[in-house]
C-alpha cells in the first residue's frame, strides 16, 4: 500500500514538473501587429493571450520584435498591406532563426534557443470575432479590401466580377460582360449604342457644305 502511494506521488511530481517545463515551450499564439516595416518586411507583434505568473497574477507578454511576416509564393507571390492591428497567428520556430533571417539559405544557429518566443514568425489572417470580414460570401475566391467595396471575385458560377468605388465589371459565364450594368456581347457582328446600329445607322438633317448633321437615326 505504501509502495503504491509512493508511486502515485512520484507520478504526480513528474507530471507537475513536466507541466512546468512545457509552460516555457512556445508553439503558437494569436496576436496582432504593432508596427510593420515594408522595406525589411519585419514586424513588431503583440501576443494576444495574457500570461499568469507564479503568484497567479495576469500580465501582458512583451511585444516581439523583428518578426518575419508571411507573404505566400516564391518568384510569383501575393503582396498585401499590413496595418497596425492586423490579427494573425504567431508561430515559434523549433530553433533560433536569427541567422536565417539575416542570410537566408542554410544558416548557422548562433544561439542555442529551443521553442523560444524570440524566434517568431507571423501569419496574418486569423481573426477574432470582433474583426471578422463583413459581407463574407463563401463563394469562390475573392481578393478584396476589408470593407468589401473593392474586389476581384472568381465566383463558383464561372463568372468573374471586379468592383471599385466608381464602377464595376462582370465577365459572365457565356462570354458576355457587363460594365457598370451595360451588357456587351463580343461574339456578334453588330455594334450598338443606345439602340443605334453603329455599322448601318444614318443621320438626320444632312445638308451639303460644311454644316453638321443631325442625330443618328435608329
Amino acid at each position: 500500500m505504501l509502495k503504491q502511494e509512493g508511486r502515485t506521488k512520484q507520478a504526480k511530481m513528474m507530471r507537475d514538473a513536466f507541466r512546468e517545463v512545457m509552460k516555457g515551450v512556445c508553439t503558437s499564439l494569436p496576436g496582432h501587429v504593432r508596427t510593420f516595416d515594408p522595406v525589411t518586411q519585419l514586424a513588431q507583434v503583440q501576443p494576444g493571450i495574457l500570461r499568469v505568473d507564479i503568484n497567479g497574477a495576469e500580465f501582458t507578454i512583451p511585444p516581439i520584435i523583428e518578426v518575419p511576416v508571411y507573404f505566400p509564393g516564391g518568384d510569383y507571390c501575393v503582396e498585401y498591406q499590413i496595418d497596425d492591428g492586423c490579427e494573425g497567428d504567431i508561430l515559434f520556430s523549433q530553433r533560433c532563426i536569427d541567422g536565417w533571417v539575416q542570410s537566408g539559405g542554410v544558416a548557422a544557429n548562433p544561439i542555442g534557443r529551443f521553442h523560444n518566443m524570440q524566434d517568431a514568425m507571423f501569419l496574418p489572417g486569423f481573426r477574432s470575432k470582433p474583426n471578422v470580414l463583413p459581407s463574407f460570401q463563401n463563394n469562390g475566391v475573392r481578393m478584396r479590401n476589408k470593407a468589401g467595396t473593392q474586389f476581384v471575385w472568381l465566383k463558383n458560377d464561372n463568372t468573374i466580377s471586379m468592383q471599385n468605388g466608381a464602377g464595376s465589371f462582370q465577365l459572365l459565364a457565356d462570354g458576355s460582360f457587363l460594365i457598370n450594368g451595360l451588357k456587351i456581347t463580343p461574339d456578334g457582328n453588330v455594334i450598338t449604342a443606345a439602340g443605334v446600329n453603329l455599322n448601318t445607322h444614318r443621320h438626320s438633317g444632312v445638308t451639303p457644305g460644311s454644316g453638321t448633321s443631325g442625330v443618328p437615326v435608329p
